[in-house]
Protein backbone atom coordinates (compact mmCIF):
# COMPACT_ATOMS: atom_id res chain seq x y z
CA UNK A 1 0.00 0.00 0.00
CA UNK A 2 1.47 3.32 -1.48
CA UNK A 3 1.44 5.87 1.56
CA UNK A 4 -1.46 7.76 0.12
CA UNK A 5 -3.98 5.14 -0.17
CA UNK A 6 -2.45 4.14 3.39
CA UNK A 7 -3.51 7.77 4.35
CA UNK A 8 -6.47 7.64 2.29
CA UNK A 9 -7.28 4.59 4.39
CA UNK A 10 -6.59 5.95 7.82
CA UNK A 11 -8.86 8.90 7.23
CA UNK A 12 -11.77 6.92 6.10
CA UNK A 13 -11.14 4.66 9.20
CA UNK A 14 -11.04 7.80 11.48
CA UNK A 15 -14.35 9.53 10.06
CA UNK A 16 -15.62 6.22 10.94
CA UNK A 17 -14.43 5.52 14.17
CA UNK A 18 -15.54 9.15 15.25
CA UNK A 19 -19.26 9.28 13.68
CA UNK A 20 -20.35 5.92 15.22
CA UNK A 21 -18.32 7.58 18.79
CA UNK A 22 -20.80 10.47 18.09
CA UNK A 23 -23.40 8.47 17.61
CA UNK A 24 -24.35 9.91 13.94
CA UNK A 25 -26.19 7.98 11.36
CA UNK A 26 -24.48 7.80 7.92
CA UNK A 27 -27.40 9.44 6.51
CA UNK A 28 -27.50 12.58 8.92
CA UNK A 29 -23.49 13.25 8.28
CA UNK A 30 -24.03 13.01 4.58
CA UNK A 31 -26.60 16.04 4.98
CA UNK A 32 -24.47 17.87 6.65
CA UNK A 33 -21.52 17.72 4.60
CA UNK A 34 -24.06 18.93 1.83
CA UNK A 35 -23.34 15.47 -0.24
CA UNK A 36 -25.70 15.13 -3.14
CA UNK A 37 -25.86 11.16 -2.76
CA UNK A 38 -25.44 9.33 0.75
CA UNK A 39 -23.32 6.86 -1.63
CA UNK A 40 -20.27 10.00 -1.51
CA UNK A 41 -19.66 9.11 2.41
CA UNK A 42 -19.95 5.59 2.11
CA UNK A 43 -16.84 5.51 -0.75
CA UNK A 44 -14.94 7.47 2.04
CA UNK A 45 -15.34 5.50 4.35
CA UNK A 46 -14.86 2.65 2.56
CA UNK A 47 -11.31 4.32 1.55
CA UNK A 48 -12.95 4.73 -1.79
CA UNK A 49 -12.70 8.34 -2.50
CA UNK A 50 -10.38 10.91 -1.45
CA UNK A 51 -11.27 13.38 0.67
CA UNK A 52 -10.27 17.49 -0.27
CA UNK A 53 -8.75 19.53 2.32
CA UNK A 54 -11.68 21.69 3.12
CA UNK A 55 -13.95 18.19 3.70
CA UNK A 56 -11.64 17.22 6.26
CA UNK A 57 -11.73 20.48 7.82
CA UNK A 58 -15.62 20.31 8.13
CA UNK A 59 -15.74 16.95 8.99
CA UNK A 60 -13.26 17.73 11.75
CA UNK A 61 -16.25 20.02 12.90
CA UNK A 62 -18.83 18.34 12.46
CA UNK A 63 -17.33 15.34 14.46
CA UNK A 64 -15.89 17.92 17.29
CA UNK A 65 -12.55 17.00 16.70
CA UNK A 66 -9.56 18.67 15.55
CA UNK A 67 -8.38 18.13 11.74
CA UNK A 68 -5.15 16.12 12.75
CA UNK A 69 -7.33 13.51 14.90
CA UNK A 70 -8.29 12.62 11.30
CA UNK A 71 -5.00 12.69 9.66
CA UNK A 72 -2.45 11.22 12.55
CA UNK A 73 -2.46 7.81 12.84
CA UNK A 74 -1.12 8.05 16.64
CA UNK A 75 -3.68 10.18 17.88
CA UNK A 76 -6.14 7.58 19.26
CA UNK A 77 -8.98 6.54 17.55
CA UNK A 78 -10.24 3.09 19.05
CA UNK A 79 -12.62 1.37 21.15
CA UNK A 80 -10.61 0.45 24.53
CA UNK A 81 -12.30 -1.13 27.53
CA UNK A 82 -10.65 -0.19 30.75
CA UNK A 83 -10.24 -2.19 34.39
CA UNK A 84 -8.98 -0.27 37.42
CA UNK A 85 -7.10 -2.22 40.23
CA UNK A 86 -7.29 0.89 42.97
CA UNK A 87 -8.25 2.05 46.26
CA UNK A 88 -10.19 4.60 45.80
CA UNK A 89 -12.85 4.51 44.27
CA UNK A 90 -14.07 8.15 43.58
CA UNK A 91 -10.17 9.23 41.67
CA UNK A 92 -10.59 10.34 38.52
CA UNK A 93 -9.39 8.16 36.09
CA UNK A 94 -9.92 9.79 32.75
CA UNK A 95 -6.96 11.26 32.33
CA UNK A 96 -5.30 8.12 33.24
CA UNK A 97 -7.41 6.19 30.60
CA UNK A 98 -6.30 8.70 27.59
CA UNK A 99 -2.95 7.69 28.39
CA UNK A 100 -3.69 4.61 28.17
CA UNK A 101 -5.37 4.42 25.21
CA UNK A 102 -2.42 6.96 23.50
CA UNK A 103 0.21 4.54 24.61
CA UNK A 104 -2.09 0.68 23.56
CA UNK A 105 -2.44 3.10 20.40
CA UNK A 106 1.66 3.69 19.82
CA UNK A 107 2.00 -0.62 19.85
CA UNK A 108 -0.67 -1.28 17.58
CA UNK A 109 0.21 1.22 15.12
CA UNK A 110 3.73 0.86 14.90
CA UNK A 111 3.15 -3.19 14.69
CA UNK A 112 1.04 -2.66 12.05
CA UNK A 113 3.21 -0.34 9.83
CA UNK A 114 6.04 -2.63 11.06
CA UNK A 115 3.94 -5.60 9.28
CA UNK A 116 3.80 -7.44 12.34
CA UNK A 117 0.95 -9.93 11.99
CA UNK A 118 -1.45 -10.06 14.93
CA UNK A 119 -0.69 -13.10 16.92
CA UNK A 120 -3.93 -14.89 18.54
CA UNK A 121 -4.15 -14.43 22.00
CA UNK A 122 -4.98 -16.85 24.57
CA UNK A 123 -7.85 -17.26 26.79
CA UNK A 124 -8.50 -19.34 29.79
CA UNK A 125 -11.85 -21.52 29.07
CA UNK A 126 -13.60 -19.94 32.83
CA UNK A 127 -16.92 -18.33 33.27
CA UNK A 128 -18.06 -16.79 36.83
CA UNK A 129 -19.81 -19.98 37.89
CA UNK A 130 -16.61 -21.28 37.75
CA UNK A 131 -15.12 -22.15 41.67
CA UNK A 132 -12.32 -20.71 42.85
CA UNK A 133 -10.61 -24.22 43.00
CA UNK A 134 -11.17 -23.86 39.37
CA UNK A 135 -9.41 -20.97 38.65
CA UNK A 136 -6.60 -22.19 41.33
CA UNK A 137 -6.47 -25.38 39.23
CA UNK A 138 -6.24 -23.31 35.64
CA UNK A 139 -3.08 -20.87 37.11
CA UNK A 140 -1.82 -24.12 38.12
CA UNK A 141 -2.18 -25.84 34.44
CA UNK A 142 -0.41 -22.98 33.32
CA UNK A 143 3.35 -23.23 35.54
CA UNK A 144 3.33 -26.67 34.67
CA UNK A 145 2.83 -26.21 31.28
CA UNK A 146 5.06 -23.20 30.62
CA UNK A 147 7.58 -24.77 32.94
CA UNK A 148 7.52 -21.42 35.72
CA UNK A 149 9.48 -23.39 38.10
CA UNK A 150 8.65 -23.31 41.78
CA UNK A 151 8.75 -18.93 42.61
CA UNK A 152 6.72 -18.33 39.00
CA UNK A 153 6.94 -14.41 40.63
CA UNK A 154 10.61 -14.67 38.95
CA UNK A 155 9.90 -15.31 35.49
CA UNK A 156 6.51 -13.83 35.33
CA UNK A 157 7.43 -11.46 32.62
CA UNK A 158 8.03 -14.51 30.18
CA UNK A 159 4.52 -16.43 30.80
CA UNK A 160 2.84 -12.93 29.40
CA UNK A 161 5.26 -13.29 26.11
CA UNK A 162 4.27 -16.59 25.81
CA UNK A 163 0.61 -15.91 26.03
CA UNK A 164 1.02 -13.17 23.55
CA UNK A 165 -0.39 -10.37 26.31
CA UNK A 166 1.74 -7.40 26.36
CA UNK A 167 2.29 -5.66 30.13
CA UNK A 168 3.74 -2.60 30.77
CA UNK A 169 4.92 -0.49 34.12
CA UNK A 170 4.36 3.02 34.51
CA UNK A 171 4.92 5.73 37.04
CA UNK A 172 0.83 6.00 38.84
CA UNK A 173 -0.45 7.61 41.61
CA UNK A 174 0.10 5.18 44.61
CA UNK A 175 -4.18 4.60 44.71
CA UNK A 176 -4.04 2.76 41.42
CA UNK A 177 -2.14 -0.29 41.97
CA UNK A 178 -2.60 -1.17 38.22
CA UNK A 179 -5.43 -2.09 35.01
CA UNK A 180 -6.24 -4.25 32.41
CA UNK A 181 -7.46 -2.56 28.57
CA UNK A 182 -8.80 -4.58 26.26
CA UNK A 183 -9.30 -3.41 22.52
CA UNK A 184 -10.26 -5.48 19.26
CA UNK A 185 -6.58 -5.87 18.70
CA UNK A 186 -4.44 -5.95 21.68
CA UNK A 187 -5.04 -6.72 25.39
CA UNK A 188 -2.64 -4.71 27.69
CA UNK A 189 -1.65 -5.12 31.66
CA UNK A 190 -0.52 -2.06 33.43
CA UNK A 191 1.24 -2.35 36.69
CA UNK A 192 2.19 0.23 38.88
CA UNK A 193 5.98 0.47 39.15
CA UNK A 194 6.38 2.41 42.31
CA UNK A 195 4.74 -0.52 44.29
CA UNK A 196 6.63 -2.48 46.09
CA UNK A 197 7.68 -6.01 44.38
CA UNK A 198 5.30 -8.05 46.09
CA UNK A 199 2.08 -6.43 45.53
CA UNK A 200 3.42 -5.37 41.41
CA UNK A 201 3.57 -9.15 41.27
CA UNK A 202 0.27 -9.71 42.47
CA UNK A 203 -1.22 -7.10 40.36
CA UNK A 204 0.38 -8.54 37.51
CA UNK A 205 -0.93 -12.28 37.89
CA UNK A 206 -4.49 -10.41 39.12
CA UNK A 207 -4.45 -8.62 35.56
CA UNK A 208 -3.50 -11.47 33.90
CA UNK A 209 -6.88 -13.13 34.96
CA UNK A 210 -8.79 -10.73 33.48
CA UNK A 211 -6.85 -10.54 29.82
CA UNK A 212 -7.38 -14.06 29.41
CA UNK A 213 -11.13 -14.18 30.66
CA UNK A 214 -11.82 -10.77 29.32
CA UNK A 215 -14.18 -12.35 26.59
CA UNK A 216 -16.25 -14.67 28.93
CA UNK A 217 -16.30 -12.15 31.79
CA UNK A 218 -15.04 -8.75 31.55
CA UNK A 219 -14.32 -6.93 34.52
CA UNK A 220 -15.78 -4.27 36.18
CA UNK A 221 -14.96 -0.89 35.64
CA UNK A 222 -13.26 -0.43 39.14
CA UNK A 223 -12.20 -3.42 41.03
CA UNK A 224 -11.83 -1.29 44.87
CA UNK A 225 -8.79 -3.03 46.13
CA UNK A 226 -10.49 -3.19 50.23
CA UNK A 227 -7.95 -3.70 52.57
CA UNK A 228 -10.33 -4.49 55.71
CA UNK A 229 -11.02 -8.07 56.48
CA UNK A 230 -14.17 -9.67 55.43
CA UNK A 231 -14.88 -6.82 52.58
CA UNK A 232 -17.08 -7.78 49.77
CA UNK A 233 -15.40 -7.64 46.43
CA UNK A 234 -17.36 -8.77 43.19
CA UNK A 235 -17.01 -13.19 42.19
CA UNK A 236 -14.88 -12.27 39.35
CA UNK A 237 -12.54 -10.35 40.95
CA UNK A 238 -12.26 -12.98 43.78
CA UNK A 239 -11.65 -15.91 41.31
CA UNK A 240 -8.87 -13.08 39.76
CA UNK A 241 -7.09 -13.00 43.42
CA UNK A 242 -7.57 -17.37 43.66
CA UNK A 243 -6.03 -17.45 40.35
CA UNK A 244 -2.82 -15.22 41.11
CA UNK A 245 -2.47 -16.50 44.72
CA UNK A 246 -1.77 -20.24 42.44
CA UNK A 247 -0.27 -18.59 40.02
CA UNK A 248 2.80 -16.72 42.31
CA UNK A 249 2.41 -20.14 44.84
CA UNK A 250 1.48 -23.53 43.28
CA UNK A 251 0.87 -25.68 45.74
CA UNK A 252 3.52 -28.47 46.13
CA UNK A 253 6.22 -25.75 45.59
CA UNK A 254 4.78 -23.32 48.71
CA UNK A 255 4.10 -26.34 50.90
CA UNK A 256 7.13 -28.03 50.46
CA UNK A 257 8.65 -24.38 51.49
CA UNK A 258 7.03 -24.33 55.02
CA UNK A 259 8.68 -24.59 57.71
CA UNK A 260 7.72 -27.19 60.92
CA UNK A 261 6.95 -23.90 62.80
CA UNK A 262 4.78 -20.93 61.15
CA UNK A 263 5.57 -17.68 62.45
CA UNK A 264 5.60 -14.08 60.98
CA UNK A 265 9.72 -14.05 60.57
CA UNK A 266 9.42 -17.48 58.69
CA UNK A 267 6.53 -16.99 56.95
CA UNK A 268 7.79 -13.11 55.55
CA UNK A 269 11.37 -15.14 54.03
CA UNK A 270 9.03 -17.42 52.31
CA UNK A 271 7.55 -14.57 51.00
CA UNK A 272 10.58 -12.99 49.99
CA UNK A 273 11.31 -16.11 48.39
CA UNK A 274 8.60 -16.27 46.14
CA UNK A 275 8.01 -12.45 45.64
CA UNK A 276 5.19 -12.04 47.27
CA UNK A 277 3.81 -9.92 49.94
CA UNK A 278 2.93 -11.40 53.16
CA UNK A 279 -0.85 -10.34 53.16
CA UNK A 280 -0.59 -12.95 49.67
CA UNK A 281 0.95 -15.72 51.16
CA UNK A 282 -1.18 -15.87 54.15
CA UNK A 283 -4.40 -15.72 52.62
CA UNK A 284 -2.74 -18.71 50.16
CA UNK A 285 -2.48 -20.80 53.36
CA UNK A 286 -6.34 -20.02 54.04
CA UNK A 287 -7.20 -21.34 50.92
CA UNK A 288 -4.91 -24.29 51.43
CA UNK A 289 -6.27 -25.02 54.87
CA UNK A 290 -3.03 -24.42 56.37
CA UNK A 291 -4.24 -22.12 58.76
CA UNK A 292 -7.68 -20.79 59.65
CA UNK A 293 -9.19 -17.61 58.84
CA UNK A 294 -8.25 -16.69 62.36
CA UNK A 295 -4.68 -17.69 62.39
CA UNK A 296 -4.49 -15.15 59.24
CA UNK A 297 -5.94 -12.53 60.71
CA UNK A 298 -3.45 -13.00 63.94
CA UNK A 299 -1.12 -12.79 61.36
CA UNK A 300 -2.47 -9.88 59.56
CA UNK A 301 -2.51 -7.62 63.07
CA UNK A 302 1.22 -8.11 63.74
CA UNK A 303 3.39 -5.10 62.95
CA UNK A 304 5.50 -5.48 59.66
CA UNK A 305 8.59 -3.80 58.05
CA UNK A 306 7.91 -1.91 54.77
CA UNK A 307 8.39 -4.33 51.72
CA UNK A 308 8.82 -7.42 53.83
CA UNK A 309 12.22 -5.95 55.53
CA UNK A 310 13.86 -6.44 52.40
CA UNK A 311 15.12 -2.89 50.69
CA UNK A 312 15.28 -4.49 47.23
CA UNK A 313 11.65 -4.93 47.28
CA UNK A 314 10.97 -1.08 47.81
CA UNK A 315 13.16 -0.37 44.69
CA UNK A 316 10.56 0.88 41.78
CA UNK A 317 10.47 -1.44 38.49
CA UNK A 318 11.96 -0.19 35.05
CA UNK A 319 9.63 1.58 33.57
CA UNK A 320 7.10 -0.23 30.25
CA UNK A 321 8.97 -3.43 29.03
CA UNK A 322 11.36 -4.93 26.59
CA UNK A 323 8.74 -6.74 24.33
CA UNK A 324 7.11 -2.89 24.20
CA UNK A 325 10.45 -1.29 23.41
CA UNK A 326 11.79 -3.29 20.89
CA UNK A 327 8.80 -2.19 18.72
CA UNK A 328 9.00 1.15 19.60
CA UNK A 329 12.52 1.08 18.74
CA UNK A 330 12.24 -0.72 14.90
CA UNK A 331 9.45 2.37 14.31
CA UNK A 332 12.05 5.07 15.14
CA UNK A 333 14.67 3.37 13.00
CA UNK A 334 12.11 2.85 10.33
CA UNK A 335 11.70 6.47 11.07
CA UNK A 336 8.16 5.91 11.74
CA UNK A 337 7.48 8.33 14.26
CA UNK A 338 9.97 10.80 16.14
CA UNK A 339 11.39 10.28 19.41
CA UNK A 340 10.16 13.54 20.86
CA UNK A 341 6.18 11.84 19.69
CA UNK A 342 6.67 8.51 20.74
CA UNK A 343 8.08 10.08 24.49
CA UNK A 344 4.99 12.31 24.78
CA UNK A 345 2.24 9.68 24.37
CA UNK A 346 4.18 7.38 26.53
CA UNK A 347 3.85 10.38 29.06
CA UNK A 348 7.80 10.63 29.92
CA UNK A 349 10.82 12.81 28.53
CA UNK A 350 13.21 11.99 26.47
CA UNK A 351 15.75 11.42 28.60
CA UNK A 352 13.40 9.35 30.89
CA UNK A 353 13.43 7.22 28.11
CA UNK A 354 16.81 6.68 27.30
CA UNK A 355 17.24 5.50 30.17
CA UNK A 356 14.60 2.83 30.51
CA UNK A 357 16.57 1.74 27.40
CA UNK A 358 19.19 1.11 29.24
CA UNK A 359 17.67 -0.19 32.07
CA UNK A 360 16.01 -3.05 29.78
CA UNK A 361 19.81 -3.61 28.86
CA UNK A 362 18.67 -2.43 25.53
CA UNK A 363 20.31 -0.45 22.72
CA UNK A 364 18.95 3.61 22.78
CA UNK A 365 17.91 4.12 19.14
CA UNK A 366 18.60 7.61 19.04
CA UNK A 367 20.87 10.33 20.36
CA UNK A 368 20.58 12.58 23.04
Amino acid sequence: MDRQTEQQQLIAQRITYFRKLRKIKQQELSNLMAFNQRQTLSDIERGERQVRADELIRFAELLEVPPMALLDAYEPALDVEFSWRTDNEGAALADFEKRGSSILNLLITLRRKLNIAPVAISALPLGERNSFEDAQLAAEKLVDEYELGNHPGLVLHKLYEKLNIDCIYLDLPSHISGAAMASDEALLAVVNSNQVRGRRNFDKAHELFHCLTWRTMKPSHIDRVQVNLGAKRSRIEQLADAFAGALLMPKASLIGSLPETLTAQALTQVANDFEVSFDSIVWRLVSLDRISKTDAQMFLRGERPPGNGDSANLVPHKLLSESYLKVLSSGISAGLISVRRAADIIGISIDALASTYREHDLAVPFDL
